[in-house]
């Protein structure tokens, strides 16, 4: 038998990556592996349990450079293609709505991994407009596509995820240092 195994965040969905965040990591390594195997190289667990000790370690050391930190560090992309359509992420983020930024900051509360799908659907929108570098997407309207976002590959979401956290970031820092200065003035 020949097992696909995925060796990039570019090989992995959103729903694998979101089966991933619910194994138990209390479990002891053999079982964590096997499930993170099932999960990842969609089979069944029965089949993993068939492995050898050689297989399952070869295996467990590709899968374990994907929670590699530098594999977590992609790059924004901000056209993407997906189930026949274009998508763009949101233009500009200092011109969120109120709504927008409310849906936000409410999903990412509720958690990153349950919320997934309706955080990706709020930052990225079919494109209405494209000339170049240039587009314009559909305005918000607050509806939740139940894992429609499922099978978009984990690059393109931590690659929007880590660019959104460092503009809050950013902001934040803006946001101090002017509190400081202000504090000065007075």
């Amino acid at each position: 038998m020949e097992l696909i195994v995925p060796d990039s965040l570019a090989d992995i969905t959103v729903k694998q990556y979101r089966d991933l965040s619910n194994i138990d990591l209390a479990q002891d390594t053999t079982e964590w592996m096997t499930q993170s195997i099932s999960i990842l190289c969609n089979i069944d667990a029965e089949i993993v349990a068939k492995l050898t000790i050689n297989e399952l370690d070869r295996i467990g050391k590709v899968i374990n450079k994907l929670t590699d930190s530098d594999q977590n560090n992609q790059e924004l992309q901000k056209k993407i293609e997906y189930k026949g359509k274009r998508y763009g992420f949101h233009p500009n983020l200092s011109k969120l709505t109120v709504g927008e930024f409310a849906d936000l900051e409410t999903y990412c509360n509720g958690g990153y991994f349950d919320n997934l799908n309706e955080i990706i659907g709020i930052l990225y929108r079919p494109i209405v407009n494209e000339g170049g570098e240039f587009y314009t997407i559909e305005d918000y309207d607050a509806v939740v596509l139940d894992n429609y976002w499922d099978d978009l590959k984990m690059d393109v979401v931590l690659g929007a995820t880590n660019f959104f956290l460092s503009i809050a970031e950013t902001l934040t820092t803006d946001l101090v240092n002017y509190s400081k200065a202000g504090q000065e003035q007075t």
